[in-house]
């Protein structure tokens, strides 16, 4: 096909893109007595109960409800397990929403799984016995399938559990609101007598001498009694975010390091030091600190023990908390950003918001002499929900 002939195709595919455009637009005036021009023109648009002030916001709202009428056609929500799975899809992005109609829908679709908790309960008696069964399959093939339903079935009330646990604790977090707050316009200067240490003079304790020649962006381990949390703890220089996907060993891993915010120090401590680790399903990284959220375990695991690579530190919990990640427009308070308190204000706004979100009540032993630990993780409880556990250096 020559040259002449390609622009002559061309221009007829443009010509029949340009009916077919033409079509669509009369079609759609004919439908709704609204030209494209008038939609243009019009400065509200409502659909689902919503009203939206563009065009834009009005067509995700639109496409929210397409989804949501597919998920109703194809997904029975009164199955636990599928409740579990579409809940999932939306939190983890497969599925994904952009208007306030599909973040209704997510709520909803998290108090189905929350209220379905007690049916997957007893069905969990029935998964027990399967799985009895399966020891004794008399055909290998059968036994795969019902350990792979058993599996999941597992993977679904452990999933259930905590949606369930979190919502609980979310309720009870509300209530805690109610405490007074200190002043956050304080400007007095923070008093510290510390004195300064010079890193060259300190030497690396024998424990961690061969790991961190193994990796010099190492900067301590840290163990909680009582749980699968055992780790060496890295630092990278201005980067908060390499370790999310490295392991210490440098290689690519998706569960990734527990690793310390870049902003801080370990020789001369800032107000909060925080700590990075993956929420795994596995239990790997932080995927343990949700057992917190239990009252009975939090009462009996305080003690956390974070070693830099020159001393051995003890520290004692005195909050669990929840919280979200803020969007760049959000005028909410980020717990992450606290590092270092100058002044009595910036240590009174940290300590409401940790008041604030603590689901274990008001009463939070941390004054602002205390070296405050932070420990940082993904929680399921909302979209972009974090778990973080606040503990003072007590040795």
């Amino acid at each position: 096909m020559d040259k002449e002939e390609n622009v002559q195709k061309k221009n007829t595919e443009s010509e029949e893109l340009y009916h077919i455009s033409e079509d669509i637009a009369r079609a759609i005036e004919e439908k709704t007595g609204r030209t494209e021009e008038d939609d243009s023109q019009r400065r509200e648009y409502k659909a689902g109960g919503f009203t939206f002030k563009t065009y834009y916001e009005y067509k995700n709202a639109e496409d929210d409800i397409k989804r949501i009428e597919i998920i109703k056609k194809y997904i029975d929500l009164n199955d636990p397990e599928a409740a579990v799975r579409l809940y999932n899809m939306i939190r983890d992005g497969s599925i994904e929403f952009k208007s306030p109609i599909g973040e209704k829908y997510f709520e909803y679709v998290g108090d189905v799984v929350a209220k379905g908790s007690v049916d997957l309960l007893k069905d969990k008696k029935v998964v027990d016995e399967a799985e009895g069964a399966a020891k004794s399959g008399k055909i290998l093939a059968i036994a795969v399938l019902v350990l792979a339903a058993v599996s999941f079935g597992y993977f679904a009330y452990s999933e259930i559990k905590d949606v369930v646990q979190t919502r609980k604790i979310e309720k009870l977090q509300a209530e805690n609101k109610k405490a007074k707050t200190k002043d956050a316009s304080d400007e007095t200067p923070l008093k510290s007598d510390k004195v300064k240490q010079d890193v060259k003079k300190l030497e690396i304790l024998p424990d961690y001498k061969e790991a961190h020649e193994s990796n010099p962006e190492m900067v301590g381990w840290i163990t909680i009694p009582g749980m699968d949390i055992n780790y060496p703890v890295v630092k990278k220089n201005k980067d908060n975010n390499y370790y999310l996907t490295h392991a210490f060993d440098n290689s690519e891993d998706k569960n990734g390091s527990i690793f310390m915010d870049y902003r801080c120090d370990i020789v001369n401590p800032t107000t909060n030091t925080i700590i990075y680790g993956h929420n795994m399903t596995s239990g790997l990284m932080f995927g343990t600190l949700k057992n917190y959220l239990d009252q009975s375990f939090y009462e009996n695991h305080r003690t956390i023990n974070f070693n830099t690579i020159y001393e051995k530190r003890e520290y004692e919990v005195e909050a669990v908390c929840l919280s979200e990640v803020a969007y760049q427009d959000d005028s909410n308070y980020r717990y992450y950003n606290f590092i270092q308190a100058d002044t009595k204000g910036e240590w009174n706004e940290f300590y409401n918001d940790v008041v604030n979100r603590s689901v274990y009540g008001t009463d939070i032993d941390l004054k602002e002499t205390d070296q405050v630990l932070t420990l940082s993780t993904c929680n399921k409880y909302t979209r972009d929900g974090r778990l973080f556990i606040v503990a003072k250096r007590v040795k």
